[in-house]
C-alpha cells in the first residue's frame, strides 16, 4: 500500500530544526516517521514548495542531504495495492512502537476515518483505488498541492470524516522533540533487536556484523546497539539506552551517556548525553553535548559545551520577542534542556551555548552564545552580515568532500532559497 506524510503550517513552531528539512525526516528515537511508515509500504512526502523542490531536483542522484533516500515514487498517484486504504500521516507525529501500533489498528480495520491530536489532524484513512481513483481521489490531489499551508490540513476537514477511537502524539513546540525522543528510544533499539540484524557481543552491547568494537570499550548499561560499519574506539564508555548509526565513529575516551542517538556517518568524542545529532555531523573532540538536538552537517568544534540544567536548578524556558516590545515564553516543562541547533551550524572552539538556546541555521557561532542566532548570522566577527548563498554552498561543498558525497545543483538552489528567506 501507499501512504502521504503530509506538513501542515504549524511546522514552522518547530524550527530551525525544520527549517531545512522536512519535520518527518527528524531523528525521534533512533529514527525517522518517514522510515517507520515504509513498514506499510511506499511513503510519499508532501512538504513545503522548497523541500519539495529540493527533493524533485535530487531525483534519487544522492540522498537528500539530511540522509534519506528521496521518494521513490513520484507522488501525482498515490494509489492503493491493499484493497482502498491510503494512510494519511501528518509530518508532526513521533514515530515509535505506540504509533506504529495504533496506525497499523487503522490500516487492518480499513474504514475512512481521522484521527486528532492537539488540535490538529494527525492522521487519516482513506480510499484510493489502485488506478487512481476511488471517493476520496480530490482531497488527495488536494492534500498534495497544499503541504505546509492550511490546505492539507483543510482538505481533510472537508471531507468530514468519523474521529477515530485512537490516540497519536504530536510534535507542537521543540521541547516535545526532547520527551518524545527520550520516550521512544528504548521501544526503537528493542525493535531493532528483535530485527534480528544484531549480534549481542557482550551483555547489553548488540552489534552489526561489520561494526567496529575496539578494545577496553566499557558498556556499563544496556542497551547499546551498534548499526552496520559503525567504528567504537578504544577507552569509550556508552550508557544505555544508545544507538549508533551506520558508519558513525566514535573516537576514544568518549563518553556516550543514556539517550543518545547518532545519525549516519557522525564522528563524535568528548561526552555526549541524551542528545541527537542528524547524520553527517562532527563533533570529534573534547566538550560537552546535553539534552539537545543537533541537525545535519554541523561541526561542533572542540571545548563547546551546551548548558542544560539551569544554576537554579529551576524549569528552562524560551523565549521569544512579541509585538509590543516585551517577550513570550514558553515553559518547556524540563529541568534538563540544552540547545536546538539548526543544519549547516558551525561552532568556534570553546563555545558556550545556554539552556534552551535556538541556533538558526548556517549560523557560525563562537564565545557565549544568545539564546537565538539567527539563520546564517556570524557570530566570530563583531558587525559581520550573515552569510550568503556562496558562502554557505563552499563549505557545505567542503564537507561533503570529506564524507565522498558530491555536492548537487539542487543542495545550491536550496541554499539560495534558504539565505533568501
Amino acid at each position: 500500500m501507499n501512504a502521504i506524510v503530509f506538513e501542515d503550517d504549524a511546522v514552522d513552531r518547530l524550527a530551525p530544526l525544520s527549517t531545512a528539512r522536512p519535520v518527518c525526516d527528524l531523528t525521534i528515537g533512533c529514527g525517522t516517521l518517514v522510515e517507520a511508515l515504509g513498514h506499510f509500504g511506499v511513503v510519499h512526502r508532501a512538504v513545503r514548495p522548497h523541500l519539495a523542490a529540493y527533493l524533485a531536483a535530487l531525483a534519487g542522484r544522492r540522498v537528500a542531504f539530511w540522509g534519506a533516500p528521496t521518494d521513490p515514487l513520484p507522488p501525482s498517484r498515490p494509489a492503493s495495492t491493499h484493497g482502498a486504504v491510503l494512510l494519511v500521516v501528518n509530518a508532526r507525529v513521533a514515530p515509535g512502537r505506540d504509533t506504529l501500533a495504533v496506525l497499523r489498528g487503522l490500516v487492518a480495520a480499513g474504514h475512512r476515518v481521522v484521527v486528532r491530536s492537539r488540535g490538529a489532524i494527525a492522521a487519516a484513512i482513506l480510499h484510493v483505488d489502485a488506478d487512481g481513483g476511488g471517493p476520496d481521489r480530490a482531497v488527495v490531489d488536494a492534500i498534495l498541492a497544499g503541504a505546509g499551508t492550511p490546505g492539507a490540513a483543510a482538505a481533510l476537514e472537508g471531507v468530514g470524516l468519523p474521529q477515530a477511537d485512537a490516540a497519536l502524539e504530536l510534535l507542537v513546540e521543540l521541547p516535545d522533540l526532547l520527551d518524545a525522543h527520550e520516550r521512544g528510544l528504548e521501544g526503537g533499539l528493542a525493535a531493532a533487536i528483535d530485527s534480528g540484524r544484531f549480534r549481542e557481543v557482550r551483555p547489553g552491547l548488540h552489534v552489526a556484523a561489520d561494526a567496529r568494537i575496539a578494545d577496553g570499550v566499557v558498556v556499563r548499561q544496556g542497551p547499546v546497539v551498534v548499526d552496520a560499519g559503525a567504528d567504537i574506539g578504544p577507552f569509550t564508555c556508552l550508557d544505555g539506552p544508545l544507538w549508533i548509526g551506520p558508519r558513525a565513529r566514535v573516537n576514544p575516551h568518549a563518553w556516550l551517556r543514556a539517550g543518545t542517538s547518532l545519525g549516519r556517518e557522525c564522528r563524535v568524542g568528548g561526552e555526549i548525553e541524551a542528545t541527537v545529532l542528524e547524520a553527517f555531523s562532527n563533533k570529534p573532540h573534547h566538550g560537552f553535548l546535553g539534552h539537545s538536538h543537533v541537525g545535519s552537517w554541523v561541526n561542533v568544534a572542540a571545548g563547546t559545551v551546551t548548558g542544560n540544567l539551569k544554576s537554579t536548578y529551576g524549569i528552562v524556558r524560551l523565549h521569544d520577542p512579541a509585538a509590543d516590545g516585551g517577550r513570550t515564553t514558553v515553559d518547556t516543562r524540563r529541568q534538563f534542556c540544552g540547545g536546538f541547533i539548526g543544519d549547516f551550524v558551525r561552532t568556534g572552539i570553546n563555545t558556550s551555548i545556554p539552556c534552551g538556546a535556538r541556533i538558526g541555521i548556517g549560523a557560525t557561532i563562537g564565545g557565549t552564545v544568545p539564546e537565538r542566532v539567527a539563520a546564517f548570522a556570524n557570530l566570530l566577527l563583531p558587525g559581520a552580515p550573515r552569510a550568503t548563498a556562496d558562502q554557505a554552498t563552499v563549505v557545505l561543498e567542503r564537507m561533503m568532500a570529506r564524507r565522498g558525497l558530491p555536492l548537487l545543483d539542487a543542495d545550491t538552489r536550496l541554499l539560495e532559497w534558504l539565505t533568501a528567506g
